[in-house]
């Protein structure tokens, strides 16, 4: 078992008005929440190499102390896309899993969830080879890319209603997590728990490996927060219906398929 080495919070965070604390982390400055911003930054961009996570602690940390003037650590632009990528397939994993979808065909899995985010994402780098690929180097991060593009989603919708005044550059991860480190902590938490506990019925493991999965430390002080559960659309479950039809054959029309996850 891997737990993240992440400074507790000084007071117990139990998050229940996010639009009050938006809008005063907008007041503030980042470096405030450094402490745990950037350890937890280093995990989700180099969650299996311990020696490019330490340089890129470092620079971050310089980055920020020094008016972001400093260089920043290399490919975390493409970093950023391929936590997307992450999070619509646990997102994915997540909406079926509670809207009691493909329940006759093993319920949610990894394996269905790449399968839609490969035929439903419009981005590039999102066929089904290069997804598991993503998955196998941050699968480990899982719940906290998945949380941080929830919460930039969440920042969206509300920049765009109106109620928030966001730049642009407000909305990138890496901004986010900076600006709400506990927020990005606290939806990890559901989804850490989850991940780990939830096991399809027909199948044998959870989504998430219990002895690399790098666990949130318990004693944080930030008290667990539900992601939101999307309605997933008919055209969703067509499409994976489509999938299991699809895979049959002609020869194997009038047998049994066995259910893969």
């Amino acid at each position: 078992m891997r737990e993240m080495e992440i400074p507790q919070f000084k007071y117990k965070s139990q998050i229940s008005d996010l639009e009050n604390l938006y809008k005063t982390r907008l007041r503030q400055k980042d470096d405030l929440r450094a402490a745990q911003a950037i350890p937890l930054l280093g995990y989700m961009g180099w969650p299996n190499d311990s020696t490019a996570r330490n340089q890129a602690v470092k620079m971050l940390r310089s980055w920020s102390s020094q008016s972001e003037t400093s260089p920043m650590p290399r490919r975390l632009k493409l970093i950023q896309q391929h936590w997307a990528s992450v999070a619509d397939i646990v997102h994915n994993h997540y909406d079926l899993s509670h809207g009691g979808h493909q329940e006759r065909r093993g319920g949610s899995s990894t394996n269905k969830s790449v399968f839609l985010v490969s035929k439903i994402a419009k981005s590039k780098g999102t066929g089904q080879s290069n997804l598991w690929k993503i998955w196998e180097i941050y699968k480990d991060i899982a719940h906290l890319a998945t949380a941080v593009i929830v919460v930039c989603y969440d920042l969206k919708i509300r920049r765009e209603g109106g109620t928030l005044p966001l730049h642009p550059q407000q909305l990138l991860p890496l901004r986010v997590i900076l600006a709400v480190p506990e927020l990005i902590l606290a939806v990890g938490m559901e989804l850490e728990r989850y991940g780990l506990n939830y096991v399809p019925k027909g199948q044998d493991e959870p989504m998430f490996d219990p002895e690399t999965l790098w666990r949130i430390p318990a004693d944080i002080n930030v008290a667990p927060l539900k992601p939101p559960v999307r309605t997933v659309p008919r055209k969703t479950i067509a499409i994976l219906n489509a999938r299991r039809a699809g895979n049959r054959g002609r020869a194997n029309r009038n047998k049994t398929t066995p259910v893969l996850g």
